[in-house]
């Protein structure tokens, strides 16, 4: 046996066959700023993780597409979290955005084939800055809404922005065809008046799902349909991925923070200590000698 901890590592840690992208543009009368994102591998990778189904599946990859928007209407630099609790803590759903792309997200349903998203759900979300230091914010979703509306209303009532949010996808019978979505937010000093013009062209756009298929899962595709006839400048573009954290020496990292005796406790018999991770299901194997080394180290 192998005298560190050891891991098996699922598909989805594989080479990515496609980067996802951000863009970011602005109207020429400088009312709206626009972004866009194409998610489908991204939200592809969580949901092979987590392994949600029917309608629970549709609402995760929403907010894996959606924390990533709204992550990217904010500074480079800060990590985004979002929970979403269902009515009467009836499911929870969460999704996590790195500054460097890397997008995860967890799915806890229990005997509950959905979230409920009826009168007293709640979504928090959480920025962490780059000075360390974390921001949290909770509203309570408008009732029997979509996972849109929700990421919504936070901007609305927390960030203090006038922003439309979409998030979608479209399916095929072997899953997720393509994801994504986009923010179109009023700039400072631009009139109430256009921003109605805008809602009522967003409101009779076609869903996102049908736009991504339009646009063949293309960001910049996307962006075209989303602002057609509207003269606009392409800012800048990043790249989102499916990934996660955990590792070896995140595992240990942990574990050495348990007290000495759960940690000899745990170090007892010949049988090595098993765990996986909440976020890509990683499993990771800690031999009794390893977990003796924690305590000889400490």
């Amino acid at each position: 046996m192998r005298e560190d901890a050891e891991r098996n590592t699922p598909p989805q840690r594989a080479a990515r066959s496609a980067e996802d992208r951000v863009l970011r543009a602005i109207t020429d009368d400088d009312n709206f700023r626009v972004v866009v994102a194409v998610t489908t591998n991204t939200v592809r990778g969580a949901v092979a993780a987590q392994e949600p189904s029917g309608t629970a599946a549709g609402h995760f990859a929403d907010l894996i597409t959606g924390t990533v928007l709204v992550r990217e209407t904010m500074s480079p630099a800060y990590r985004v979290q979002t929970i979403l609790k269902g009515a009467g803590g009836r499911g929870t759903l969460i999704a996590d955005a790195h500054p460097d792309g890397m997008t995860r997200g967890i799915v806890r349903l229990g005997a509950r084939a959905d979230i409920d998203l009826s009168a007293g759900s709640t979504l928090q979300v959480m920025r962490n800055v780059a000075s360390g230091k974390i921001f949290r914010s909770l509203v309570e979703p408008p009732a029997n809404g979509t996972v849109a509306d929700a990421l919504m209303a936070y901007l609305q009532n927390s960030e203090q922005v006038v922003s439309v949010i979409a998030a979608g996808t479209s399916a095929t019978a072997r899953g997720v065809e393509y994801a994504g979505g986009y923010v179109v937010q009023l700039l400072p000093g631009a009139k109430r008046g256009p921003l109605m013009v805008m809602t009522e062209r967003l409101a009779a756009m076609p869903s996102v799902g049908e736009l991504l298929v339009v646009a063949g899962g293309d960001a910049l595709g996307l962006l075209k349909e989303l602002l057609f006839g509207m003269p606009y400048a392409q800012l800048d573009e990043t790249t989102v991925h499916h990934g996660c954290s955990c590792g070896e020496e995140a595992v240990l990292a942990t574990l050495a923070t348990l007290p000495r005796a759960d940690i000899a406790d745990l170090s007892r018999g010949d049988e090595p200590l098993e765990l996986s991770c909440d976020y890509c299901r990683v499993a990771y194997r800690v031999p009794p000698a390893q977990l003796r080394g924690l305590l000889t180290s400490s």
